[in-house]
């Protein structure tokens, strides 16, 4: 069976790991100095546990292709991690290589990409493949000296959590069910359910509650580390800290309360989805079990990469327009992250 990972980054290698003790995976690769690492290194990579002593794993993978050398004429499952505004431009060069029995799995920051994908790869529902999608608390990220390979520090053990995403994103409740039936009788899921990463499946409705518990813990550590530039710990223990995160998740619940309807008669968002159960969600896995980890968005910040902010707090920004709302708060943290990145390149530019 053919297992692909688009977008092997920190979160994309970390569950690679766990499925290369069943299945031989294999990387697709953009980047030909990262290509002739695993060359040089016959295709193995490291994952550091931070939480566990330092301790250190190595992994080995299949093989490594660009988009143009897979060898598999359709790909049987496929792990995309790549950014969210990455992710149609990354598998357009695979559509050739994906049917309806491919087996997708998101996981990603943010929000929005599944409605993107159906509006623009797969607008006939006949032709969409089994999406899964992923919400991961772990924390990944690469400290500099290991740029250009797939050594990755995992610096807190979190959760993935997964759903399968209907083909009609108003199904039934019965066919829902159906899909939670599939998904469990899924060998690849079966693989991650059972394997070391803290994995369980859960109904869609159930996931999106979830999701958005994870999606508000990035709306305030992503962007909050990356105009401030720290390591997640410094934010902790600070008046201030819990003043603003409490003001982005107060703003982002009404909105998102308001965009999503299925929310407002779901039990388990009621019980989970208030603003001091969340400030505490964001403050334990920020704090508490990803101290040491420096965030994706940071990471990108200073390296000078693309970010992913329109789909985390510009989310929250464009369910408020469609719903004839504000979200002035998270609008202004969008825009500071923003010119972050901005005067970053600017001095880079400066310095040359």
């Amino acid at each position: 069976m053919s297992v692909y990972v688009l977008g092997a980054g920190g979160v994309g290698t970390l569950i690679a790991s766990s499925l290369t003790k069943q299945f031989n995976v294999n990387f697709i690769v953009r980047n030909a100095a990262k290509l002739n690492y695993l060359k040089n290194t016959n295709n193995t990579f490291q994952i550091k546990q931070l939480f566990n002593n330092d301790k250190i794993i190595d992994y080995k993978i299949n093989g490594a292709y660009t988009t143009e050398t897979i060898p598999d004429g359709v790909i049987d499952f496929l792990l995309i991690s790549v950014k969210t505004f990455d992710t149609v431009n990354a598998l357009t060069p695979l559509l050739n290589k994906i049917n309806n029995q491919t087996k997708i799995l998101l996981v990603q920051n943010g929000m929005g990409v599944v409605d993107e994908l159906y509006e623009k790869l797969w607008k006939e529902e006949s032709e969409r493949p089994i999406i899964y999608q992923g919400v991961i608390s772990h924390g990944v990220w690469q400290s500099p000296e290991q740029n250009n390979t797939y050594n990755y520090n995992h610096a807190g053990f979190g959760y993935l959590k997964i759903c399968q995403i209907p083909r009609d994103l108003k199904a039934s409740i019965e066919e829902l069910k159906q899909d939670e039936i599939s998904m469990r009788n899924d060998k690849f899921i079966d693989a991650l359910l059972n394997g070391d990463l803290n994995v369980t499946g859960y109904s869609y409705d159930e996931l999106l509650v979830y999701q958005i518990q994870k999606f508000l813990v990035n709306c305030c550590m992503n962007a909050t580390t990356s105009i401030v530039d720290c390591i997640n710990y410094k934010l902790s223990d600070l008046k201030e800290t819990d003043e603003l995160f409490t003001s982005i998740i107060s703003e982002g619940l009404k909105v998102l309360f308001k965009a999503y309807p299925s929310l407002q008669s779901s039990e388990l968002a009621k019980d989970l989805l208030n603003t001091e159960k969340e400030l505490d969600f964001v403050k334990y896995v920020g704090f508490t079990i990803n101290s040491k980890n420096s965030t994706s968005m940071r990471q990108d910040v200073i390296n000078l990469r693309n970010i992913e902010i329109d789909y985390i707090n510009g989310h929250i920004v464009k369910k408020a327009i469609e719903n004839e709302m504000s979200a002035p708060v998270n609008d202004t943290i969008r825009k500071l992250v923003q010119i972050k990145l901005a005067t970053n390149r600017r001095t880079a530019e400066e310095a040359k």
